[in-house]
């Protein structure tokens, strides 16, 4: 397991679950700044129309290398982080043993780090 890779993950959860991001109804904003808020950096037009509030750039970036993965990398990622539950329910529920689980867990982490740095590189060069 790569310690910073499995923070990162976990982080994107927490983000995918609601914790950190800004609350987007007009009261909630208002008890977030105590007020009334600053007008939303956010482009022009822009909108969340389910409500679910907005993810912070470290969490956009995991999730478009995600997308990046393999679909069992992908499937192994949402299982692992963002359901509960003990590895071994998470294992049987994936159909793999409970090494394998662990197995694939680490070449998440080997994955999702390459790409990482993949984007990183490309945006030092531009």
């Amino acid at each position: 397991m790569i310690a910073r890779m499995d923070e990162l993950l976990k982080h994107w959860a927490d983000q995918h679950r609601g914790q950190g991001m800004r609350q987007c109804s007009p009261i909630g904003k208002m008890v977030e700044f105590g007020g009334i808020p600053p007008r939303s950096s956010g482009p022009k037009g822009s909108r969340d129309p389910l409500n679910l509030g907005e993810m912070d750039e470290l969490a956009w970036q995991i999730e478009q290398a995600l997308q990046q993965l393999d679909d069992r990398h992908q499937v192994l990622a949402h299982e692992h982080y963002r359901w509960n539950g003990y590895s071994d329910e998470k294992a049987r529920r994936l159909g793999i043993a409970r090494r394998t689980y662990y197995d694939r867990l680490d070449r998440l982490h080997e994955a999702l780090q390459s790409v990482l740095g993949d984007q990183l590189r490309k945006q030092t060069r531009a």
